[in-house]
């Protein structure tokens, strides 16, 4: 009996340090889960309000990019009063952002912007940094949104060159097979840009012996050519009527048109427009038209923008002369109701034309000095183009002029 006893009570001895065994065990395996769920949270809670962080930082380059563009737009850009943020709250999070913008000049002369964003999430900090410079809206020599075509032996090249200039552009948005066609003869002295995704084998026909010195390739982003606005001053000056005959012209002026072909009715008379002053701005609403011998001159000491609503012609023997020789000096720039340019003369043109809905055609062999934007471009006979590198070179004050980043780091 006492045996029997004895032998019981070890046996639930024995059952009760096995369950302790599997509560202790059960205590670790659970102690190591709730740890490894805690460390997890953790680590979670930290991704995230690194992500946070981040997206904060970015959001502030972006804000900051954003507030630069559109005064420059709104012409009060201001280098001494750069946009700056402190601790700006991030919508819709707990996160903040911090940003300032400098300004530095490079030992060549060009400006460049620097900014330094931070972002903030709980304890967690990140910051962005961005070089930023101004671009104009004549970077490339040619730019298109449809076709370019060029014809027999025509080169294109640049001039004013500086060291370490990137090459010479002319471009396209378009993917179409033989948007860009280069007839025999025909040199390229510079980079050939087609639309995003496209392939330069097939958009690019320069098989009849045509030869880009440069590079070939797409664009990583589309191209954009946003509309030109007319300057508050203009809109608001009463017009002058039709201009039909010679006139000099010293001070900013609004035209319904501007038509020297003989709308006097003596098809044989000849007419001179001069410009003698800095910063002249004709505004046209309609088109503008030189007709044979007609001229329209911008003297040696003036400077001349314009804003053109209809097409602008320009028949055998007119010409539009800038006697600088400086194709800053004369700009031309279409609105969207702009559809054609049309250049019939020979000669030399020295100029900026930029009308991103036109067709431009330049029919006789017009030498071009300077850089044109168009919806297409046919160069139909062997008639030089050449860039005007300084072109790129631009301020605040520039119509079209927007900023860029230029390298980006974290």
């Amino acid at each position: 009996m006492y045996r029997k006893s004895l032998l019981q009570s070890k046996r639930g001895g024995f059952a009760i340090a096995i369950v302790l065994c599997a509560v202790i065990l059960v205590l670790v395996i659970g102690a190591g889960v709730l740890s490894i769920g805690m460390h997890g949270r953790a680590l979670a809670v930290r991704t995230s309000s690194e992500i946070a962080a981040r997206s904060a930082a970015d959001a502030g380059l972006t804000k900051a990019l954003y507030e630069m563009n559109q005064q420059l737009e709104a012409k009060t850009w201001n280098d001494s009063s750069l946009p700056s943020a402190t601790d700006e709250p991030l919508p819709n999070c707990d996160s903040s952002f911090s940003y300032n913008v400098a300004k530095t000049t490079t030992a060549d002369g060009n400006d460049l912007y620097t900014l330094r964003c931070t972002g903030n999430s709980g304890l967690f900090q990140k910051t962005v940094n961005a070089t930023m410079e101004l671009k104009g809206i004549f970077e490339y020599a040619i730019f298109v949104a449809d076709n370019i075509t060029l014809k027999n032996g025509t080169t294109i090249s640049a001039y004013n060159k500086k060291p370490g200039d990137p090459p010479l552009q002319i471009g396209t948005n378009s993917t179409a097979s033989g948007a860009i066609t280069a007839k025999t003869g025909v040199t390229i002295d510079g980079d050939v840009v087609i639309g995003v995704g496209g392939d330069t084998d097939t958009v690019i026909d320069n098989k009849a012996e045509a030869a880009i010195s440069g590079d070939a390739y797409s664009s990583l982003i589309k191209n954009k050519t946003p509309a030109i606005k007319v300057p508050s001053s203009l809109l608001n000056m009463p017009s002058s009527g039709d201009l039909t005959g010679s006139s000099i012209i010293s001070t900013s002026v609004v035209y319904d048109s501007i038509d020297l072909t003989g709308a006097s009715g003596d098809l044989n008379k000849v007419d001179i427009i001069t410009v003698i002053a800095k910063n002249v701005e004709i505004y046209v609403t309609g088109d503008l038209r030189l007709g044979n011998l007609d001229e329209l001159q911008i003297t040696s000491l003036a400077s001349l923008t314009i804003y053109l609503g209809g097409n602008l012609f320009i028949d055998n023997s007119g010409a539009i002369n800038n006697l600088t020789m400086n194709p800053k000096k004369l700009k031309i720039y279409g609105l969207d109701t702009c559809a054609a340019v049309d250049f019939k003369n020979s000669g030399a043109f020295y100029g900026a034309i930029y009308a991103p809905e036109a067709d431009i055609r330049l029919h006789n062999g017009v030498k071009i000095y300077g850089a044109m934007v168009g919806k297409s471009f046919i160069q139909d006979v062997n008639a030089d183009f050449y860039y005007d590198m300084s072109l790129r070179e631009v301020d605040p004050t520039e119509i079209g002029v927007h900023m860029v980043i230029k390298r980006w780091s974290e």
